[in-house]
């Protein structure tokens, strides 16, 4: 419930601050945005590319959200979940983003939204709301998946994982990431691990819809002692394969990634024997 409550009132929230920044900054976003000359160049995909790299661990981690759904729901209502939990609050982030970073060089839309909003009640009350969903939502994609891994790796309760990970969060400082200084390091750091999840992401695709057609068996998957013990190593190959290429357009890093290691991965799976057992 904590969940769906929050995530209810940042959608109406974030239609507030959308409405009371075009008020306040229409003229400034017209004129600064709106009639601007763009281009569709490598600037342009390098930015779309950090936003996925961003969303990457959360499609490689869809598992972790997707084994608490109910049994039995239907593929039609599964999608439409994902695209209204996270499509309408994506694309209203960053047109605010956009917007006020355009209108008024900010960078920060918090910032602007304290001096866009007149009500100061209603403007306590949604920021102090906006936190607190903020926090709902990164406990389910940043808390849950790795809690899962140190209950898997260290057979840790997942109270203890749990404790741990908020722990290491913190032990990450990310209030100094968050600072005007820190974003060209931030930036870096997106494009770097990027490198690393696309090929990842490729392996998988590759993996469930060429490879086994979407049909997986699961007491096989998570039996120990079954055909797919031990490491795939065309998966790990073809992982730093794509890596590599990457790293080399480091800009675009998860777009250059795809190919290379999706195909590689295909060919190892296709043609290599010690490849076979993972195959059936």
């Amino acid at each position: 419930w904590l969940e769906n409550v929050g995530s209810g009132f940042i959608l109406l929230a974030l239609v507030y601050m959308f409405w009371s920044v075009i008020n306040r900054y229409g003229d400034e976003i017209t004129a600064n945005l709106v009639n601007m000359e763009g281009t569709w160049g490598v600037p342009f995909w390098g930015a779309t590319m950090l936003f996925l790299g961003i969303y990457s661990t959360m499609m490689l981690n869809v598992s972790d959200y997707s084994r608490e759904l109910k049994e039995g729901t239907k593929p039609g209502l599964l999608t439409t979940i994902y695209a209204m939990s996270i499509l309408p609050c994506t694309l209203f982030m960053g047109l605010i983003g956009l917007m006020v970073s355009g209108a008024t060089g900010v960078s920060d839309p918090i910032q602007v939204f304290s001096s866009a909003v007149d009500n100061t009640p209603l403007l306590i009350i949604t920021l102090l709301f906006i936190a607190f969903a903020q926090v709902t939502t990164n406990v389910l994609n940043n808390v849950v998946p790795p809690t899962y891994i140190l209950m898997d790796v260290f057979k840790l309760k997942f109270r203890t994982s749990t404790i741990i990970v908020g722990l290491l969060a913190f032990c990450t400082f990310p209030w100094e990431l968050v600072k005007e200084e820190s974003s060209a390091g931030l930036q870096m750091f997106v494009q770097t691990y990027s490198a690393f999840l696309g090929p990842i992401f490729a392996v998988m695709v590759v993996d469930y819809f060429i490879l086994r057609r979407r049909k997986l068996d699961i007491d096989k998957l998570y039996d120990e002692n079954g055909p797919y013990k031990g490491v795939n190593y065309a998966a790990v190959i073809a992982a730093l394969a794509g890596a590599v290429v990457a790293l080399t357009f480091s800009s675009v890093s998860w777009y250059a990634s795809l190919l290379p290691a999706g195909i590689t991965y295909y060919l190892l799976m296709q043609n290599w024997k010690p490849c076979e057992r993972f195959r059936n």
